[in-house]
């Protein structure tokens, strides 16, 4: 009988044991499930931030320093004649040989209101052409055709279709291009610092909504004839534009040049080497941090 009783004993405590452990081993089961069922949204939802992350960069990023060399050049023909401004005259083959180490050298080339996306570029470099008589068509347009780089042309409203300059056709044949965008070097070229206030937002406010009209376009930029300004001209130039574009001050560099009314340039004489040029954009550069 005493046997018995042990027996019953231990095999009750056998039992105990193995429903604790069958109890323990549901709960673990379960807990591990729960782990598992957060751990798989949390992934995800850090998959969707960084995803949300890359849009937002992709989009406007803050986080961002550039340098850009960014180019003018006014006249592009061999033969300047009996003018004296011999340095705005580049050669032809100077332009090519220009555009051609540009191409070979993977840099980007990119339009004057793409200067506040420069995130999108690793190696950007803006070519700008001030003035744009007839010769920018007859001379320039075919080698930005045979390389396809971008350009844009600060062209003066008053000027269009007169003796030399270019016509509405010429230019609205570039713009279907692709290649070329147009920007406002005011409506007569007038040295705007020395006009009233009334005179300077003529210039600069008129010649953006004349162009508009004309060529069915956004403006985004006003370049300074012969760089001159003056907090008046600034002050306008913001009511409507994006970029003001001064003649000089080399490379661009967003962390320096803070004022984007006051954006350098590199004056592209007809004395400029190809050293000189390739030095110049070897300071092309965007970091993203």
């Amino acid at each position: 009988m005493k046997n018995i009783l042990n027996n019953k004993k231990i095999l009750f405590i056998i039992i105990s044991i193995i429903v604790i452990l069958l109890l323990c081993t549901l709960i673990f089961s379960r807990y591990e499930v729960n782990i598992v069922k957060k751990k798989i949204p949390y992934i995800e939802d850090k998959k969707n931030s960084l995803s949300s992350d890359i849009n937002q960069q992709e989009l406007a990023p803050e986080n961002y320093i550039a340098s850009v060399p960014i180019f003018m050049y006014h006249f592009i023909l061999d033969d300047y004649g009996n003018n004296m401004d011999v340095e705005n005259f580049m050669k032809t083959s100077t332009l090519e040989e220009q555009i051609k180490y540009i191409v070979d050298n993977n840099y980007q080339t990119i339009f004057e209101n793409e200067l506040d996306k420069l995130y999108k570029y690793t190696k950007p470099v803006a070519l700008t052409f001030d003035d744009c008589f007839v010769y920018f068509y007859n001379n320039a347009f075919p080698i930005i055709k045979k390389y396809k780089v971008k350009v844009t042309l600060n062209l003066i409203y008053n000027y269009m279709n007169g003796e030399n300059y270019l016509t509405d056709a010429q230019v609205k044949e570039m713009l279907d291009s692709g290649l070329v965008s147009i920007e406002s070097h005011t409506l007569s070229h007038k040295e705007l610092t020395t006009l009233s206030n009334d005179e300077q937002r003529k210039q600069i406010l008129d010649s953006k909504k004349k162009f508009e009209e004309k060529f069915g376009v956004e403006m985004s930029t006003i370049c300074y004839p012969v760089g001159d300004y003056n907090q008046e001209t600034i002050n306008i130039a913001k009511e409507q534009y994006k970029f003001g574009l001064a003649m000089t001050g080399g490379v661009y560099h967003t962390n320096i040049h803070t004022d984007r009314y006051k954006i350098p340039r590199i004056y592209a004489n007809r004395s400029m080497d190809i050293n000189t040029f390739a030095n110049y954009l070897k300071q092309s550069k965007v970091v993203i941090y």
